[in-house]
């Protein structure tokens, strides 16, 4: 299982694979309790996988996995575990995160980094929780828990931040790209994993804030994972409806855009409140 002692010395020797000298480890499936797998794929010199994929009874989605139109980065995220990590029950996943990359220190330059994170995946729904620090994944599963070697217990019932709690995290940010910076950061499993972990049918108007915060801070990609799913829930919510049109108008679709500003525009005026209609609606739905 998980040891201090690599965590401290070796990122890469922790879950790495046996394989020869010249061979990445193979992709790695994980068989959870009800049939669900969770799929490692390409290999990455940090030590970890990329692209983590989950399959299970409610559909397939991508883990880890934050597309932006904004362009790279320059932080890129590796995972690694192996099957030594899952519960007896075969209800979670123990996995190691690892984000490296440069970040610009208080002279001005670019410094590489690596910050790594203990985290539990529920193999009966792809929802991944944070533990906490690597040291974090060093202990032992017990009665479908897991006991960390210093005594804490990690819940994973009671664990992580619900929409109500996210959106308290960022309200009161100053800026529009410091609330979608600290909101890519919270949600670091995807959209459809954090999903996984709190319905949206129980919080829809929540995610909708939460939708509209990515897109004010210009990650659009982000804020239509969350607009489709609540459009399949909601879909004649009003504020969502100029949530849609506004995130697709961005991402350059406007024929699809025009569409929903259009339909925002009939529902206001059969409310009467054509006053309160933003002056882009009408000029894009032209």
């Amino acid at each position: 299982m998980f040891n201090k002692y690599y965590a401290a010395v070796s990122l890469v020797l922790l879950f790495t694979q046996p394989c020869h000298a010249d061979k990445d480890p193979l992709p790695l499936d994980i068989t959870g309790a009800n049939g669900s797998l969770l799929q490692f794929k390409s290999w990455h010199q940090h030590g970890g996988w990329s692209d983590i994929e989950y399959k299970g009874p409610n559909g397939a989605f991508r883990i880890y996995d934050l597309p932006s139109e904004q362009g790279s980065s320059g932080i890129g995220t590796v995972i690694s575990s192996d099957e030594k990590s899952v519960s007896p029950d075969k209800k979670f996943l123990l996995v190691y995160r690892t984000v490296f990359g440069d970040v610009i220190d208080e002279q001005g330059s670019a410094v590489n980094s690596e910050q790594a994170h203990c985290e539990a995946v529920a193999l009966e729904s792809g929802c991944v929780k944070d533990v906490g620090s690597v040291f974090q994944c060093d202990g032992a599963w017990v009665d479908g828990k897991w006991k960390v070697t210093t005594g804490e217990i990690f819940d994973f019932s009671k664990e992580g931040l619900s929409p109500q709690r996210l959106i308290s995290e960022v309200a009161n940010l100053s800026s529009s790209e410091s609330r979608s910076n600290s909101l890519r950061d919270l949600i670091f499993m995807g959209v459809p994993s954090y999903m996984a972990c709190y319905p949206p049918e129980k919080s829809i108007s929540e995610y909708n804030d939460i939708g509209f915060y990515f897109a004010q801070g210009g990650e659009h990609l982000l804020a239509m994972q969350i607009y489709n799913k609540l459009l399949g829930l909601a879909p004649e919510r009003v504020p969502l409806k100029l949530n849609v049109a506004d995130s697709l108008w961005a991402l350059g679709k406007q024929a699809e855009a025009k569409s929903f500003y259009v339909s925002y525009w009939d529902v206001m005026l059969k409310k009467g409140a054509a006053n309160k209609v933003p002056v882009r609606v009408e000029e894009r739905s032209r």
